[in-house]
């Protein structure tokens, strides 16, 4: 059966020598994978990454990852580890390539994306249309308060503008290739993050921000997306209808929590796909966009959240 499979299968001993390799994992990995030799010793440079997450799990299979997503030259392979026996007498490895799956989800995602954009930019351009043309009517009619509604027109054209400045900086930043961006700097989150809760009490609107974060706690990331990523997070709170928001920093990570109607747990595991928004309004990409910036810094973002009780947002920085 192993044989005719299309997922590569490598058994190994809790010594990691191989003591069973099908035909695809052969094919998958370039190696002879035989009875008996070093898996890790086996492998190519390009797999490298593969026989340290595979010496991790044997060496502690309690708190190891038993799945992970590689990248080995353009590709990518999902692999799930298995304990050989309830006291784990090796592992079972299983191998796939989900490279074609991978672009076909890319290209549904961006044609989606697509659709997206195209009805984010024309909500703002009715108004803009009906401006336009009541000024027209208003010029030729010989309105006598014309002045006025020259203004007044002018003004609701200049904010439907600026809706579809947001917009176009919002799609372009998802897109934005990540070699572009500026290198990496120590910066203190603290400050950032007490600059941001500033401008928000400022503002005077919506939920009220509480902060929690002692000065200099540093982090290598870059200053402006560090901004960028706690306006997102605190927007998100206060458009979930928080009332509260709790912004934390501590050593290695930034909380973000507050009281607002949270999210149910099937929604869950779409709330990183672009154009997925929980709410009516927004781009839907407020979320991808803060993990985007937040992995390029090499950090992580994770989400809880409790329907009717609230959200907490917990971003993990590299020191």
């Amino acid at each position: 059966v192993l044989a005719t499979v299309a997922t590569g299968v490598v058994g190994l001993d809790v010594d990691g020598r191989v003591l069973i390799a099908n035909p695809r994992a052969v094919d998958l990995l370039g190696s002879p994978l035989a009875e008996g030799a070093s898996f890790t010793a086996t492998l190519h440079d390009a797999w490298s990454e593969l026989g340290r997450v595979v010496t991790r799990f044997l060496s502690d299979p309690v708190h190891a990852d038993s799945a992970a997503e590689l990248n080995v030259d353009g590709r990518r392979i999902a692999l799930q580890l298995t304990p050989l026996g309830p006291d784990v007498s090796g592992v079972v490895l299983a191998l796939n390539d989900v490279t074609d799956l991978s672009r076909a989800e890319r290209v549904l995602a961006w044609g989606e994306m697509a659709r997206q954009v195209a009805h984010e930019i024309k909500n703002p351009l009715t108004p803009v249309r009906l401006g336009i043309q009541h000024l027209q009517r208003a010029h030729r009619d010989g309105q006598a308060d014309f002045d006025r509604t020259l203004n007044d027109t002018a003004q609701r054209i200049l904010v439907e503008i600026e809706r579809l400045d947001t917009i176009a900086r919002a799609f372009s930043r998802f897109a934005a290739p990540t070699d572009e961006a500026q290198p990496l700097e120590r910066i203190d989150v603290g400050a950032v993050a007490n600059e941001v809760v500033q401008l928000y009490r400022l503002a005077g609107e919506g939920a009220a921000v509480d902060l929690h974060a002692p000065e200099q706690v540093w982090a290598r990331a870059r200053r402006d997306e560090v901004k960028e990523v706690l306006v997102n997070l605190l927007e998100n709170a206060r458009n979930a209808g928080a009332r509260t928001i709790t912004l934390g920093v501590a050593d290695g990570r930034v909380t973000v929590t507050d009281d607002g109607e949270g999210i149910p747990v099937e929604l869950l595991p779409r709330i990183f796909e672009p154009r997925f928004s929980t709410t009516t309004s927004g781009s839907g990409l407020g979320l991808p966009i803060v993990r985007r910036l937040v992995e390029g810094w090499g950090g992580t973002v994770e989400v809880e959240s409790r329907p009717g009780e609230g959200t907490t947002v917990t971003v993990r920085l590299a020191a």
